[in-house]
């Protein structure tokens, strides 16, 4: 299984379709406060910068025009990864809406961030809206209606598509920083998930190369112009299932033919590894053969927001044991 920015129902109604692994960025409104003269000055000027940001002017995913008049300091995300990206770039009391899935460990990075933070599980327009929000994040195959009832409300709504890469998820978090007036973090944000792959490469470097396939008990694998094909290849694997575009189902018969080195589900697919492992059409594919079928932590691999180089620091040392990799 994989999840979009918000764990969103696709590849039909079957699938519910993510920073480093040290030190994961907190949110600023999170960390202790010293009260000093210096904190209150620099807190200041950086509040000061912010609002010089502003007006902000952006074409989202949807192809709308999308102005945010000034900072906003009430968001409310209807979308995991914007959950988790939001986190790291604002203040905790900036954020009044958040989904279910950020307030679950199954999937999130940030339960601890998020805690008293009202949730939603289906974006509707009458819950939003009674959280006064000055900013909406969604995603493009939110209802359309519902877009239109915020909108009607005189409420900025960005609306993301893209997050099939890694990427696209350093862009969208570029974008959230420029919405919330946080571009510097939004930046240190990217440029931290960049130095821990590159670390992760350099790691794996030398190493002989294994092929992936990413299966789940819905029959999906992933292809190319997905997270987890980048997810593989970063953490140095092969992709097998890579002249596969997108997630798409495929058959035993077509896993035995792919012969992958490893097989890979998502933690929360209870149960699949095992019933891979006994399942006697697969017993001539190498991973079978070999043992080397793992569930890999759901938050991790299917995350659409910084936290998936977790994802890939997780894998990379499945693959590759004897590498010395740091978290």
């Amino acid at each position: 299984m994989n999840k979009s920015m918000v764990l969103a129902p696709v590849l039909a109604a079957a699938v519910a379709m993510g920073v480093v692994g040290c030190g994961a960025p907190v949110a600023s409104g999170n960390s202790a406060s010293t009260g000093s003269a210096a904190n209150v000055t620099n807190e200041t000027a950086t509040s000061a910068n912010q609002a010089n940001a502003f007006p902000v002017t952006l074409t989202d995913d949807a192809g709308h025009r999308v102005t945010v008049a000034k900072r906003p300091q009430r968001i409310a995300s209807t979308t995991e990864g914007t959950d988790e990206i939001l986190t790291a770039l604002v203040p905790k009391k900036d954020i009044v809406l958040v989904t279910n899935y950020a307030d679950d460990p199954q999937y999130s990075n940030v339960t601890q961030l998020v805690k008293g933070i009202p949730t939603i599980q289906n974006p509707n327009a009458e819950q939003v809206i009674a959280a006064k929000p000055d900013l909406v994040l969604m995603a493009s195959y939110t209802n359309q209606n519902v877009v239109k009832q915020i909108e009607q409300a005189g409420i900025p709504s960005y609306e993301f598509n893209d997050f099939n890469s890694i990427a696209d998820i350093e862009r969208n978090i570029e974008v959230v920083g420029k919405l919330v007036g946080n571009e510097a973090g939004a930046e240190k944000l990217v440029a931290n998930m960049q130095s821990q792959l590159h670390q992760v490469q350099d790691a794996v470097k030398g190493q002989q190369k294994v092929t992936v396939l990413d299966y789940s008990s819905y029959g999906y694998a992933a292809g190319a112009s997905t997270t987890v094909n980048d997810v593989i290849v970063d953490a140095g694997g092969i992709n097998a299932a890579a002249k596969l575009n997108g997630w798409q189902q495929i058959t035993d018969e077509e896993v035995v033919k792919l012969n992958p080195d490893v097989i890979i589900d998502a933690s929360d697919d209870k149960g699949f590894v095992q019933k891979l492992l006994h399942n006697p059409a697969l017993q001539t594919v190498s991973a079978i053969k070999n043992r080397r079928v793992y569930s890999v932590n759901s938050a991790d691999l299917t995350s659409v927001s910084q936290y998936v180089t977790r994802g890939v620091v997780d894998l990379a040392k499945l693959l590759y044991p004897s590498a010395h990799i740091s978290q």
